[in-house]
């Protein structure tokens, strides 16, 4: 079973007739998003419509992504990236989302709550296309990062916007949010190991 959130066996249910905006506004008030997304859009084709209005609407205004900035060259160690950002890190927030596109597009601030710009970090060559390409992403709703998760990104569609002043990133957001609980879903599936178990080993 793939990790993102799939399709059950079940027969699929024909909802009942009700006006558009209605629907909207029903689905609006469900409050548990992985529900909404994992559960509720796989419905039905209306439903998955209804589910993703509300997400462009509601939701993606409200993802941030955290790009944590290596320093280090992953296979030998040794110092890799010299110059230094404050915090170690950029994060972009979704711009505008198009209703009609399946592509968001994020971007940094133009400049860090140090006051540090990200044109001057670019310019210094403490920012590069290929040091946010290897950067780990933290993906979070709203305000609650804490309760964010690391989603897997290959090939990052990052680059510089030259009139903004800023890094922006296109992404395909349906995938990403479905990255984004099948993360979650299975660092829930992961045990933790407690340190009576180790002390004792697996039980036979």
């Amino acid at each position: 079973m793939s990790e993102n959130c799939s399709r059950s066996d079940s027969k699929p249910i024909t909802p009942p007739r009700l006006p558009t905006e209605l629907w909207l506004q029903i689905f609006e008030q469900v409050d548990d998003i992985e529900f909404l997304w994992c559960t509720l859009r796989l419905v039905s084709r209306d439903y998955k419509a209804f589910v993703d209005r509300v997400f462009i609407t509601n939701y993606l205004p409200t993802i941030s992504f955290s790009l944590s900035l290596p320093r280090l060259d992953p296979n030998t160690g040794r110092a890799r990236y010299m110059r230094p950002v404050p915090g170690a890190e950029v994060t972009l927030h979704c711009e505008n989302p198009d209703a009609d596109s399946s592509r968001v597009v994020l971007a940094t601030p133009k400049a860090l709550p140090t006051g540090d710009t990200i044109e001057n970090l670019t310019v210094s060559g403490a920012l590069t296309k290929e040091r946010l390409d290897e950067a780990a992403a933290w993906m979070w709703f709203g305000k609650q990062r804490i309760r964010g998760t690391n989603v897997a990104t290959i090939n990052k569609d990052i680059r510089w916007n030259d009139e903004e002043k800023v890094w922006v990133w296109s992404v395909d957001w349906v995938a990403f949010v479905n990255r984004y609980f099948g993360a979650k879903r299975a660092s829930r599936r992961t045990p933790a190991v407690t340190g009576w178990r180790r002390r004792q080993g697996p039980r036979t």
